[in-house]
This record gives structure tokens, C-alpha cells and sequence, in this order.
């Protein structure tokens, strides 16, 4: 499989889509980073669509990339593709299970955020999948994570994980005791960064989902696409300036958006359209992101060769 080069053009399709270009705040091309890393999101692994196939593809891509294979991998949600609703534990099982042996290939340690489709809702319960896991056990446990939302430092950089999911079933928002903790969180370092988040924080996607913002002559974005408490979060990290990039997934397109000095990047989805083609021409992606010890970063939307092209969504038509 042939490497792409940073700004190819994706799907042979009409009308497919560019993937956004390369995005770095480093100050010096030829600097060696203290860290690198993949942005993962929106997997949705399912026995289904060749999935598994296409997750092996990635974490392969990954692994033998030239400028070297990461050190940490950022999962921003929704690993499998729907333990939430009426899935029941004996579907849970199925799907935890091909997580699990999917990431066996993956070439560096995996730290997660929840998705919403993460949640599960706990019907109908199993010895594997049993009622006690209902709601965030489920996948906190089968995806490594402390807690539903913790933090971590490596390479002289500081990770935090939110939950977008904490006010479940309502999501898109912190709960008190959680905006409380990032807080607390953030003031207790000055090491630059990296919010993790499923649901963006700030985003340009969610005006140009299709036209489904537009209500006469305004745009209402859906409270499910975009966190609401967005000022509030943002009034948080810029009293604590070391915050330098957030990333997130959830729309299955990307995009990437700097405001007052913070950078919002919307990595895509590894399955593009649930594995079933382009998201308005977004194909299968994830990010390669160096980390620099000055706090500067470069982050770049790879292509990782999954064929699926077949353009998804709405189109204007003529």
C-alpha cells in the first residue's frame, strides 16, 4: 500500500472532498518532538463491512509510517459501533471482543475518552456483560481508562480526558462536579496540554452537516454536535494558557479551528461513513501529531489506504 503524501485529494468520486492540510505551530521543521502520536476516532468496530480488516489496515499504516510510529495512540470515542440503545450484553460481548483483539496490533499504548455510542444502556445482561456495567463501566474497563474521565502526563506533556457522555443520556455538556475537576485539574500543572473530548468542544463542522442547522435564516446547531458549555470551557483554558490542543471526533468529518490560542481539531472517523464510504467525501482517516517541548505541535490528517470511497450525505444538486 502506497504512503499519501500530506495534501492528497481523496475518493476518485465526484465531488469527494481534500482532507484539511497540515496544521503545526512549530517554530523549527527540523526540531526532534518529545512525543509522538495518533489521533484515533469513531472506530465503530463491528463484525461487519470488512471492520476488523479496515482497523488492521490502520493500525498497520501506523506502525510502518517513515517519519517513525507513535508513542502513544489518542482514541477520542466511540470504539465500537453501538453498545448504547437496545444492544444487549450478548451484542456488547461480540463487539468488546473485536476491540479487543483489533487492538493487539495497535503499535503504541492506547488512551481513551468515551463516545456516546461507548454508554452502554444494560439490557438484558449476561455472565460476560453483567447489569453492574451498565452505563460508563462497560467501556471504561474494556478500553484501559482510570475512570470516566482522568488525566495523565507523559513526555513532558499533560493529557486530560474528558467525558462528554457525564450527564448521560443528555451529553454535549460537563457536569458541575466534572467542569469543578477540569478545573482543578488544569491548575495543578503548567505542562503544555492535549484535551481529549468525544464531542468537540468548538467546531466548524456542525454548520455544514448537510443544511441541517438551518432554520429559516438562522443556523441552531444541534446541543448533540457541539458542547454548549463551550464559552465556559474556553474561559477555563484561557486562564490556563498552557492549554495548546484539543481533539476530538463524534462528526465523522474534520476540521480544525484556532480560538484565542488553542487549537480544535475534529479528527474524522478511522471508518469514515460507519465503513460503508466517504462522510461527505472524509474518508477513513486519523491524525499523526508531534508533540514538542516548547509546547508547539504539527498535526497531520493521514489517509491510510481503506478503499472505501463512496461519497455519504447530502449534496446540492444542480
Amino acid at each position: 500500500m502506497t504512503s499519501p503524501t500530506r495534501r492528497d485529494l481523496f475518493g476518485a468520486a465526484l465531488g469527494a472532498a481534500a482532507l484539511p492540510g497540515f496544521v503545526s505551530t512549530a517554530r523549527a521543521a527540523d526540531r526532534k518532538p518529545v512525543l509522538r502520536a495518533a489521533h484515533i476516532t469513531d472506530v465503530h468496530i463491528t463484525k461487519d463491512r470488512d471492520a476488523s480488516k479496515g482497523v488492521a489496515a490502520m493500525f498497520a499504516h501506523m506502525a510502518n509510517r517513515r517519519d517513525g510510529k507513535p508513542d502513544l495512540i489518542l482514541n477520542t470515542g466511540d470504539a465500537v459501533m453501538a453498545v448504547d440503545g437496545k444492544t444487549t450484553g450478548a451484542k456488547a460481548a461480540e463487539q468488546v471482543a473485536l476491540w479487543k483483539q483489533a487492538v493487539k496490533a495497535a503499535p503504541a499504548p492506547i488512551h481513551s475518552c468515551l463516545g456516546n455510542h461507548d454508554v452502554w444502556d444494560g439490557n438484558e445482561p449476561t455472565a460476560e456483560v453483567p447489569a453492574e456495567k451498565k452505563g460508563f463501566g462497560l467501556m471504561t474497563e474494556v478500553l484501559g481508562m482510570p475512570a470516566p474521565y482522568y488525566s495523565f502526563d507523559k513526555g513532558g506533556w499533560h493529557f486530560v480526558s474528558l467525558n462528554s457522555m457525564c450527564n448521560w443520556p443528555k451529553y454535549a455538556t460537563l457536569s458541575p462536579e466534572h467542569f469543578d475537576w477540569l478545573k482543578a485539574d488544569l491548575a495543578k500543572t503548567k505542562l503544555p496540554t492535549v484535551v481529549l473530548s468525544h464531542v468537540p468542544i468548538l467546531s466548524v463542522t456542525s454548520q455544514v452537516y448537510g443544511d441541517s442547522c438551518r432554520k429559516n435564516n438562522d443556523n441552531v446547531v444541534p446541543g448533540i454536535w457541539h458542547h454548549t458549555d463551550c464559552w465556559a470551557i474556553s474561559e477555563v483554558f484561557r486562564k490556563n494558557p498552557h492549554v495548546k490542543l484539543c481533539l476530538s471526533g463524534h462528526m465523522h468529518t474534520c476540521d480544525r479551528c484556532e480560538y484565542r490560542g488553542v487549537w480544535y481539531i475534529c479528527g474524522g472517523a478511522a471508518c469514515g461513513a460507519w465503513w460503508n464510504g466517504s462522510e461527505y467525501g472524509f474518508p477513513p482517516c486519523y491524525g499523526a501529531i508531534d508533540l514538542f517541548a516548547d509546547g508547539t505541535f504539527s498535526y497531520d490528517f493521514v489517509d491510510y489506504g481503506w478503499a472505501a470511497r463512496k461519497w455519504n450525505g447530502k449534496e446540492l444538486k444542480d
